[in-house]
């Protein structure tokens, strides 16, 4: 299976995101209970979150934020998250290419200075910035240096409060169920980590 860097691919996407403040475009993602809105003092243009994720717990053992029962779920039974030392953040990295998903999974909790509302700013700078609907609340895009979808991978950032940003990476073979639409398992990965976020990741 090909798999890439997830530690390279993060290093891409944080320093195209750097840390301006300045420029870019209003957007809110579509979802019909997403509690977020757009203001003109988040000078990325990010939509606000209004319900911040308390990170502290998952910062301190990244790879609590996905659970056994929740990577079964998931499609990779009996996989374990490693810690990845060289992201730039809280990390944890799930390799299940030789499982039956053969996809292999990766989260990054942003460092400061680096959150939805950078990204936001520097978006004409990504071969990839598209919205995507809010999860649990939570505004989402798809972003990265390169459009890497249609060779199964995609890589997603999530607003975890005005400041804060989690970045998700998703990366699949060509037998994978996700490798036709990798945001799709992207998003859904992260959804199983802000629910176990959302309680505390214990």
């Amino acid at each position: 299976m090909r798999i890439r860097s997830i530690v390279a691919g993060t290093a891409a996407l944080i320093l195209m995101a750097g840390c301006s403040n300045g420029g870019g475009t209003t957007g809110t993602p579509t979802n019909e209970t997403q509690p977020t809105s757009t203001s003109a003092g988040n000078g990325g243009g990010a939509p606000k979150v209004s319900n911040p994720l308390t990170l502290t717990a998952v910062e301190g053992a990244p790879c609590s934020a996905v659970t056994a029962d929740q990577l079964t779920t998931y499609g990779l039974p009996g996989v374990q998250g490693s810690v990845n030392s060289g992201a730039p953040g809280p990390a944890c990295k799930w390799s299940g290419a030789l499982t039956a998903a053969e996809t292999s999974t990766g989260m990054v909790i942003l460092p400061a200075g680096t959150s939805l509302n950078t990204t936001y700013a520097k978006k004409s700078s990504y071969a990839l910035f598209e919205e995507l609907p809010a999860i649990q609340g939570y505004p989402a895009v798809a972003a990265s240096a390169a459009d890497m979808r249609k060779d199964g991978s995609c890589d997603i950032i999530v607003g975890a409060s005005d400041d804060r940003a989690i970045l998700f990476t998703l990366l699949s073979d060509g037998k994978s169920k996700y490798f036709a639409d990798p945001c799709a398992g992207a998003i859904e990965f992260a959804n199983l980590a802000i629910t176990t976020i959302k309680a505390g990741a214990k």
